[in-house]
């Protein structure tokens, strides 16, 4: 039963979170990619995944020839509000349907093998002090029971040794998906849809994990408020972007 359906909501978030793990536990995991049981995706699979190949924009990490797309390379107001993006796999294919999973069927398990692999794609020059998912609204994630952005961070903070800063960044009301609108609705679906609470010296660079980026504006949303509470530095890390 998915989550969300009548039957768990019946149960409470909480109650079918914990069946949902139970049952990962006792039932064998057949693996996405190749269906072999012993995980719900394997090391050697992973590798398999549809890759975010360069060459790429180094700041926005939209494929194209040179070094900088031409909104990157021309600066100013219209550049991201964010200071560079990475994603280790392109949303298609049996990345995709990873994520879908992950997301929507309760099969988180997923998500730390591309987390992992998500945390080795970040440049060393970033010097990430700490990292901050993007946070779900109140109601999805009651419905949901969990925000896989948060779960991914999870993952990637232990890659790193960082710190994560799940309450620095909120959101301060609900938002339709963004991947249920067009692009005129979703540049301004998230406008002031986040605020964030940092402490009196925040860390100099700060990470912000999604799970899928489309149009990169989820991410340019986060750090207007990041940056608003005193972020010097906000970089983007995805688990896929859809190209």
């Amino acid at each position: 039963m998915l989550p969300g359906s009548h039957g768990e909501a019946s149960r409470g978030p909480v109650s079918g979170v914990l069946l949902q793990e139970a049952g990962e536990f006792l039932l064998p995991q057949r693996c996405l990619v190749c269906e072999r049981f012993g995980a719900a995706i394997h090391p050697r699979c992973v590798a398999l995944l549809p890759a975010a190949e360069p060459p790429r924009c180094l700041r926005c990490w939209r494929p194209g020839p040179g070094t900088w797309c031409p909104r990157c390379a021309a600066g100013g107001p219209d550049a991201p509000a964010f200071d560079g993006l990475r994603t280790p796999f392109v949303f298609a294919g049996d990345a995709r349907r990873a994520i879908l999973e992950a997301k929507f069927r309760g099969t988180t398990a997923l998500l730390p093998p591309l987390a992992r692999v998500a945390a080795a794609a970040i440049p060393a020059e970033w010097g990430v002090d700490a990292v901050v998912p993007v946070p779900l609204g109140r109601g999805r994630r009651r419905a949901r029971g969990y925000n896989q952005a948060e779960l991914a961070a999870r993952e990637v903070v232990r890659a790193l040794g960082l710190p994560l800063q799940a309450r620095w960044l909120r959101r301060t009301r609900e938002t339709p998906p963004q991947a249920t609108l067009g692009a005129a609705a979703r540049a301004t679906n998230l406008r002031n849809a986040f605020e964030a609470r940092l402490p009196d010296s925040p860390p100099r660079s700060l990470l912000v994990v999604d799970d899928v980026t489309t149009t990169g504006v989820t991410f340019e949303a986060a750090a207007h408020a990041l940056r608003a509470a005193g972020a010097r530095r906000v970089y983007a890390l995805a688990l896929a972007r859809e190209d």
